[in-house]
């Protein structure tokens, strides 16, 4: 479910307010039965506006020596902190609740995403009676600079992978046989379809982790086998 507050900026005194008038109007879809994820969404280039010096933060909330990254974090988290509450005013529970900045149509909107969560295993706290949801909160000033991170360092990960087994089979024939592609002497070839079929190696569980990594050895050791068998027969 998506909400945009226009005429809105990360630096409103009343962002809280406008949320909740727009709000009222689909008050009935929200279930207090339900779990949702909160998403808000501003636009980047705000990050680069001096409003975030000049908002005006709770003494309880300011820092002694806070550099301008600090201050950008608290004035999210706060005006996070103050859209949240307007769900808990409504008894609607969320366990997972985000700010960032993104690239949004306009500079002055904000994007507010709710979500129903669709799984069974959200995290809870405690035993027994006792047990209660946690909670999860992120601050993400880029999201397009933390994306382009995350793809840096994904693509990192799966070229030591490749250049490790690359440097262990020694033959591209090979290498495009475990891959199960036409054989190749491009090594940029092989390299893509080795991201397409292990690309999940780079973050994903053990679990996962293991499989994928089950599957390529077997895979390597049946086609090693095959090379093996057929040089013998010659």
């Amino acid at each position: 479910m998506e909400f945009i507050l226009n005429k809105t900026t990360i630096f409103d005194e009343n962002i809280d307010e406008k949320f909740s008038e727009v709000l009222k109007s689909s008050r009935d879809s929200l279930s207090a039965g339900n779990v949702y994820k909160f998403t808000v969404s501003f636009h980047v280039n705000l990050l680069n506006d001096p409003r975030f010096e000049e908002f005006i933060l709770p003494v309880s909330r300011k820092r002694s020596n806070d550099t301008r990254k600090d201050k950008i974090y608290d004035v999210m988290s706060f005006q996070l902190k103050k859209l949240e509450k307007v769900l808990e005013e409504i008894d609607i529970e969320v366990y997972s609740t985000t700010i960032q900045g993104d690239q949004l149509a306009e500079e002055n909107i904000v994007k507010i995403d709710i979500d129903k969560d669709l799984t069974s295993n959200q995290n809870t706290l405690g035993k027994g009676k006792n047990t209660k949801r946690g909670k999860v909160s992120s601050v993400i000033p880029s999201l397009p600079f933390t994306q382009q991170n995350i793809t840096n360092i994904a693509s990192e990960r799966i070229s030591k992978l490749f250049n490790e087994l690359m440097n262990i089979i020694k033959n591209k024939k090979i290498m495009s046989d475990i891959l199960e592609i036409d054989e190749t002497e491009d090594e940029k070839k092989l390299f893509k379809a080795f991201a397409k079929r292990y690309g999940g190696l780079w973050l994903t569980t053990s679990e996962k982790e293991k499989e994928l990594l089950d599957q390529l050895r077997n895979r390597c050791e049946y086609v090693l086998k095959q090379y093996s068998e057929e040089k013998e027969k010659d």
